[in-house]
């Protein structure tokens, strides 16, 4: 009878347990990451006695979790992809909002400067017109720089967004090493914690949200975590902490470092989740977006200033410049030992392209290196590489010293007007061709240009008169006096649907037309009368369609276009990849769930499954009761 008290004793126990954790499993159904949990009831050993052996009852063997740990890593693989699709989607996509703005486009803007310049070139000696293209300039620069502004303020709120992710996965490391610690200290005791085993579950799944992760489980229960390419976060119960760090080369960027160790670079570690898409998002959206928009405003300035100071305005002097000239910064490496200074002189904007140089010096020459597509040049310097010179002639440089050149770093937010007066729009060309009316040939000439500033004004006026012989006998041309002198060829019967000169000394060009007879002159001479000349005011306007950026492959709009198109497709193609990447969480999800949840039905069922054998335990020690008080009773 004391066997069967027991035996009912026991099993009581055991039912009561299953019936506690069967409670346990539907008061957390709704819990996430909750793994339901089994009583795993075994035989008990039983004790030998001379006829056999007699049975000892049951006792618990284990109380288990159901956890699938390939399907969890799957989880938060995908997770980590899905958080990274979808937070590099949610700043692209407002990258692309403010670019394409068919009302607020910069290209709108652009359209409006040359309407202007159209309607100056139709009334090129009256004040209003000149007056509204100075105002259009103006709306201009606005809208420019108050599109660098909004991808400034974006990159402030990248960095906050860097900082805070930082912030937290820190924290969750400090806390996966204080359950890891937990862990070990009840395995020490006995036992398996598995609701800690759940919480650490959640808090690996949490950061793999922040950051790509892997584990490794210990034999001693806990958990090692990678991050990113294999950087160790937490081992056991000691955690390493991250930092935010400036770029070594841009103050107004946060890179993301190891606590205790310089240099090291952030993709070596950062892989997946926000953080890898908050870095994505800047050096493939914004960055290049900030670069290509200060382009446009370098190339646009200064090859419309260019023109635009080979013209003359109403004062009858040469022009200046409509916008403020842009210098190119040079940034040096925190690191750098020596005194060096480099200067870039923009030599060509035209050739200038939207892209990030590196200036390296490995102790014996330079080496500036375009880093798009790693085009580079080498020397002693100057260096010339893209439209751009490079002194490095200033300081003394020491091995292993770098900067950082970005052309359109600064043009942006420093792109300006520098004229504010309507008479110094330089609308008119600065020389005029003077046809003698004594010609009696039908012979033209057009296109008369002036290529720079410095040429002018001419010295001396410059005369082409028609000789049948001025190439030698039977060879046609015109005797030149004053510029270059000498004769130039012109046969009218070949060339006359028309053949352009150039006078390189003097910057001049023109094109000569038709069949002029011997003696027909054409004098090219200073613009004096430029009260209702157009000529520069066309020219200007004709930059608006000329490829004049990029390497003289895209014009002002086709190249803003190229960036609004750029981004649009990147942001259209994460949109695809987090409509996949979501799609796979879902399924990984949902199996998981189907293998660790809670099934309330299933649950229900135990419920009265251990409550009929807890019954029965308890009638079991009933009956011991009533045979022992039934001896008892004997005895007496």
């Amino acid at each position: 009878m004391a066997d069967l008290l027991r035996l009912g004793a026991g099993s009581l126990q055991n039912w009561q347990s299953a019936l506690n954790t069967t409670g346990h499993n539907i008061a957390n159904a709704n819990t996430e990451g909750y793994s339901r949990q089994t009583v795993e009831i075994g035989t008990a050993r039983a004790l030998r006695f001379g006829f056999g052996y007699v049975g000892q009852g049951a006792e618990i063997v284990s109380i288990d979790r159901a956890s699938n740990s390939f399907v969890t890593s799957q989880v938060r693989n995908f997770t980590s992809s899905a958080s990274q699709y979808e937070t590099f989607v949610q700043f692209s996509s407002r990258v692309d909002d403010i670019l394409a703005n068919s009302q607020n486009s910069l290209s709108v803007s652009m359209e409006r400067f040359f309407n202007a310049a159209s309607d100056v070139a139709a009334s090129p000696s009256t004040l209003p017109e000149r007056q509204a293209l100075i105002g259009e300039g103006d709306n201009l620069v606005a809208r420019q720089q108050s599109f660098n502004d909004l991808l400034q303020d974006l990159n402030s709120e990248i960095n906050n967004a860097i900082g805070l992710r930082v912030t937290e996965i820190n924290g969750i490391a400090s806390s996966i090493s204080e359950i890891n610690q937990l862990i070990l200290n009840t395995n020490n005791s006995g036992g398996t914690p598995n609701d800690l085993l759940d919480q650490r579950d959640r808090l690996v799944e949490q950061l793999s949200t922040k950051i790509s992760t892997s584990v490794i489980e210990q034999n001693d229960g806990s958990f090692n975590v990678l991050i990113g390419k294999g950087q160790a976060l937490v081992i056991g119960a000691v955690p390493t902490e991250l930092e935010v760090r400036f770029n070594q080369f841009d103050s107004s960027r946060l890179e993301i470092g190891i606590k205790g160790l310089i240099g090291n670079d952030s993709s070596q570690f950062v892989k997946g989740g926000e953080l890898q898409g908050l870095l994505d998002f800047r050096s493939r959206v914004l960055n290049p977006a900030q670069t290509q928009l200060g382009v446009l405003a370098l190339g646009m300035g200064e090859t419309i200033n260019a023109q635009h100071k080979v013209g003359v305005d109403l004062n009858g002097v040469l022009g200046g410049n409509i916008f403020a000239p842009i210098a190119i910064s040079v940034a040096p490496e925190g690191f750098n030992a020596g005194t060096s200074g480099p200067v870039v002189t923009l030599t060509d904007a035209s050739e200038v392209r939207a892209s990030d140089y590196s200036l390296d010096y490995n102790g014996t020459q330079w080496q500036l290196t375009r880093l798009s597509d790693s085009t580079s040049v080498s020397g002693a310097g100057p260096l010339v590489l893209d439209g751009m010179s490079v002194d490095v002639s200033a300081g003394v440089p020491v091995s292993g010293d770098s900067f950082r050149i970005n052309p359109g770093h600064d043009a942006a937010v420093n792109f300006a007007m520098a004229i504010s007066d309507p008479r110094k729009i330089a609308a008119a060309s600065p020389v005029i061709a003077d046809t003698p009316l004594a010609n009696v040939g039908i012979g033209i000439l057009t296109d008369l240009k002036v290529a720079a500033s410095n040429t002018l004004p001419l010295a001396a006026p410059i005369s082409l008169t028609f000789n049948a012989n001025a190439g030698g006998a039977g060879i046609p041309g015109f005797d030149v006096v004053g510029g270059p002198g000498g004769s130039i060829l012109y046969d009218p019967a070949t060339e006359g649907a028309g053949k352009a000169f150039t006078f390189a000394t003097e910057g001049v060009s023109f094109t000569l037309a038709n069949t002029p007879q011997p003696g027909d002159s054409f004098t090219i001479t200073n613009n004096s009368g430029a009260f209702g000349d157009n000529r520069n005011i066309l020219q200007i306007g004709e930059l608006q369609y000329a490829s004049t950026l990029n390497g003289s492959e895209n014009s002002y709009q086709e190249f803003y276009g190229g960036l609004v198109a750029q981004v649009g497709v990147i942001s259209n193609q994460a949109g695809s990849n987090l409509t996949i990447e979501n799609s796979l969480l879902n399924q990984a999800t949902d199996y998981r769930d189907s293998t660790s949840g809670v099934n309330l039905d299933e649950e229900a069922a135990n419920l009265l499954r251990y409550q009929q054998a807890y019954q029965a335990s308890a009638q079991m020690i009933k009956i011991a009761d009533q045979l022992f008080q039934t001896l008892i009773n004997s005895i007496r």
